[in-house]
């Protein structure tokens, strides 16, 4: 990602009198002096600590997106309240260059149109809110008539483009150790070392690394070394993991029209209370329990992923509108509804174009901007009302059909951990949950290790390291074999998530469910495919929906019908079994990067031999004498504002947007 310095500015101070000629009666002489002193200092310190210690820097792009932001819409979502974030880089230098060009003189009026076109198609007029998944408009402006009902077009606020995040790099810690694994690194670009990148470092000298089912494995350069999977500390995956829903936003307007919840009970036990506020409706899972725990079945409280389309947002405000609905009746509507396997959705990625109307396409989000990449790395995280010390909490997370367990006995607050299919797992460690009171509980499925965390102190199981690994490849027969599963019996990967409870009294809110990076197994030489309405090119995991797949044994599998088709059609799962496997060596010297905004990040994955202007001498590597140092915190954010009547006051300081790196 490049990057660009904050400028300096510094003017050469006033020369000051010789000492003799001031008068020691004259205080105020000696006052502007030392003042003139002091700043002539601060200067110089300034300049040697920049030099040789640290350096300010602006953030342009997104890939580094959500951990950092590049020139961005800040929103606050019309529907659910939500706050979120969609790029706006095409509002950057790209289009203040063309606008420069076009104040010359010496345009003609062709290349003026052409700039004119290029200047209004580089807008961002909508986004997508990543909890509700309404289409939200950012212009009022040049609109075309006749929006979709599927639009609030009520309530529609000109956002305006927000610079990238200034970030704080330490150019002093890489003199005295060598970077580290996951570290967010800043380095010159191979193919301009007058442009700044900034990337998570995930490849180490001598290493070969491969890319696969969204994760990284190594294998080091010893003869007969076999690939394993990096996994990452627990306080990295923390900071790393991506919001996929709250139940702190549901919207009123989807649930007075009948859409289902996504947390539901399963089987029987579960009181849930719903009241509305304004916007959202504030729910609250109830649990007790006059059995004992011994004699008690689980009750599951379980996440379906049920994301509305534009259809059902049609369906919803038209019956907010009129108070009945329209072309369709209730059970039609909601006998429509599918729960679909969590993708790798960035709501940062999510924008519309003005260009998109312009070459008549609709107002209307590309399908693969919904995410196309199926992620099995998921975390909950809720709050839990312990009524009273007795029974037990249990937490489930779902990975190709193989449950993951944490059961917690609230009376002794024993956590024990286990895993379908794996009798020869376990782990078992000592919580708080062992008394009455309100505690904030997650638990974590990342990189083939559990991670269970309580008022965000993480519990140690196993050797006292927090997580518990496990071998994936015993699990599922080789982790090739790892592809979405549901059946009657069980619905698997379409309900990924439980919260249960047996023999216990206790109440569960301000549910979040979460999931981890997705690595997409992509390089340079892969043809991307192109978007229907864009244009824009984006690489996929596995074979290209529109082309037949063929498996190992020889099965042959058509193509899709639409894009998205395999995130809620189980016949279609098979395909994942066609995931790429791309393999990089690193030799001495050398480092691999990656952007944790994997679908629109230019990293070692993508970088290029040749003549291309944005090709890399060497390829996908990094060279390590182009490290500058690792970023250290977000020191300035955006300008923000909190004066009543003025939502956003320039250059009034954002500190709580203010965040060390991780």
């Amino acid at each position: 990602m490049a990057k660009k310095k904050t400028p300096k500015y510094r003017s050469s101070p006033p020369s000051a009198p010789a000492r003799e000629e001031i008068s020691s009666s004259s205080s105020s002489t000696v006052a502007f002096r030392e003042t003139i002193e002091s700043i002539v200092i601060a200067f110089v310190l300034a300049f040697l600590f920049r030099t040789f210690e640290a350096e300010a820097f602006v953030i342009p792009t997104g890939s580094m997106s959500p951990s950092l932001l590049g020139q961005h819409k800040d929103v606050e979502c019309s529907e659910c309240g939500y706050r979120f974030r969609t790029t706006a880089s095409t509002e950057g230098e790209d289009r203040d260059a063309r606008m420069a060009r076009l104040r010359q003189p010496n345009v003609t009026p062709q290349e003026r149109m052409h700039l004119e076109r290029e200047i209004a198609g580089a807008e961002v007029i909508a986004g997508m809110c990543p909890m509700c998944r309404q289409t939200m408009l950012y212009r009022s402006d040049d609109l075309p008539l006749g929006l979709p009902p599927s639009v609030d077009s009520a309530h529609i606020v000109d956002e305006p483009s927000y610079p990238g995040d200034r970030i704080l790099v330490n150019k002093y810690s890489f003199g005295f150790r060598d970077p580290k694994r996951w570290e967010v690194v800043v380095f010159k670009f191979p193919g301009n070392g007058e442009m700044n990148y900034i990337k998570r470092l995930v490849g180490l000298p001598g290493e070969v690394l491969q890319v696969y089912q969204g994760d990284i494995f190594i294998r080091p350069e010893e003869e007969g070394s076999e690939f394993h999977i990096e996994r990452k500390p627990p306080h990295k995956v923390k900071a790393m993991l991506q919001p996929v829903h709250d139940t702190d936003y549901d919207p009123s307007i989807l649930y007075d029209a009948g859409w289902p919840l996504r947390w539901s009970d399963a089987n029987g036990g579960w009181q849930t209370e719903v009241e509305k506020d304004d916007s959202n409706i504030v729910q609250r899972h109830k649990f007790v329990s006059t059995d004992s725990p011994a004699d008690a079945p689980v009750a599951w409280l379980r996440y379906q992923h049920l994301l509305p389309d534009d259809n059902d947002w049609t369906v919803a405000r038209r019956y907010a509108d009129q108070g009945k609905f329209v072309g369709t009746t209730k059970e039609q509507w909601i006998e429509g509804v599918r729960p679909q396997l969590i993708s790798d959705f960035n709501p940062y990625n999510a924008r519309i174009l003005r260009a998109q109307l312009m070459n008549r396409g609709p107002l209307q989000m590309e399908p693969h901007l919904l995410g196309m990449e199926w992620v099995m790395d998921l975390g909950v995280l809720f709050d839990v009302d312990i009524h009273e010390a007795q029974g037990e909490l249990l937490l489930d997370l779902v990975e190709a059909g193989k449950h993951f367990t944490c059961q917690i006995d609230l009376k002794t607050g024993i956590a024990t951990l286990s895993i379908d299919g794996l009798s020869e797992f376990t782990a078992t460690a000592q919580t708080p949950l062992s008394r009455a009171g309100n505690f904030r509980v997650q638990f974590a499925n990342v990189d083939d290790q559990l991670m269970l965390w309580v008022d965000d102190k993480l519990i140690l199981f196993g050797d006292g390291e927090g997580a518990a690994t496990y071998d994936a490849d015993k699990l599922f027969g080789g982790r090739e074999n790892a592809i979405p599963q549901t059946s009657e019996d069980d619905p698997g990967d379409l309900s990924p998530i439980g919260i249960g409870a047996r023999g216990a009294s206790l109440t569960i809110n301000h549910i979040e469910v979460l999931r981890d990076i997705y690595y997409i197994s992509a390089r340079a030489s892969d043809k991307p495919v192109r978007a229907k309405w864009s244009g824009m090119g984006y690489h996929l995991d596995y074979d290209h929906p529109d082309d037949e797949a063929q498996l190992a044994d020889g099965t042959v599998l058509p193509p899709l019908s639409y894009e998205r088709q395999m995130f809620s059609d189980p016949d279609t799962w098979p395909r994942f079994l066609t995931r790429h496997k791309r393999t990089f060596p690193v030799e001495k010297g050398q480092y691999f990067v990656m952007g944790d905004n994997s679908p629109e990040s230019l990293d070692c994955r993508l970088w290029k031999h040749g003549n291309d202007p944005n090709a890399v001498p060497g390829g996908a590597y990094l060279d390590a004498r182009l490290m500058t140092g690792d970023a250290v915190c977000v020191f300035w954010p955006h300008s923000w504002g909190n004066i009543p009547g003025l939502k956003k006051l320039p250059g009034f300081p954002n500190f709580w947007d203010m965040r060390i790196v991780r």
